[in-house]
């Protein structure tokens, strides 16, 4: 596979010492690479000295003080060990969460809050598995509050459907 003919000029590259078409010095920058900075620019001589030796043990009247002797752990708290960040789940089962009478609401006028219900009523259980207790209690009161309104317009809906039907009933017997 041949690309075309080679570029015009030496094909192995520039001489030593100079680029395709840069100066030989550089950008103002004196030639040799990077060497050690020059001495009119300040160079710091000497260093942070020798590294410290460390603390060293505490004194006496500290060490007497400390729970258990200097380098070892401490012993362990005479409670258990802490649940999910350190709350302990409360007795008994998740709250109820209202999924069937929010699915009715779904189904009645107010369908709306019939969905939002619901969406409340299915984060109840995901979040008592996580240890939010408090959020699960939150998402089941407002899960109640919305089944209970939306439940309302089903039971309009369904109050309108009956009297539709027998008042049709009516009208085909007289």
């Amino acid at each position: 596979m041949s690309y075309g003919p080679p570029p015009p000029g030496d094909p192995a590259g520039p001489p030593p010492g100079e680029g395709y078409g840069q100066p030989s010095g550089g950008y103002g920058q004196p030639t040799g690479g990077y060497g050690p900075p020059a001495p009119e620019h300040g160079h710091p001589t000497g260093g942070y000295g020798p590294p410290a030796q460390g603390y060293g043990p505490p004194p006496p009247e500290l060490q007497a003080q400390m729970p258990g002797s200097y380098g070892q752990p401490p012993a362990p708290a005479p409670y258990g060990p802490p649940g999910v960040y350190g709350v302990q789940p409360p007795m008994g089962e998740p709250p109820k969460n209202y999924m069937v009478i929010n699915i009715l609401g779904i189904l009645g006028c107010l369908s709306v809050l019939g969905i939002i219900g619901l969406i409340f009523s299915l984060q109840v259980n995901s979040k008592w598995q996580l240890g939010d207790y408090a959020g699960a209690e939150s998402a089941a009161s407002t899960a109640k509050v919305l089944g209970i309104i939306s439940m309302v317009g089903f039971v309009l809906v369904a109050l309108y459907v009956l009297v539709i039907i027998f008042g049709l009933l009516f009208a085909a017997f007289v």
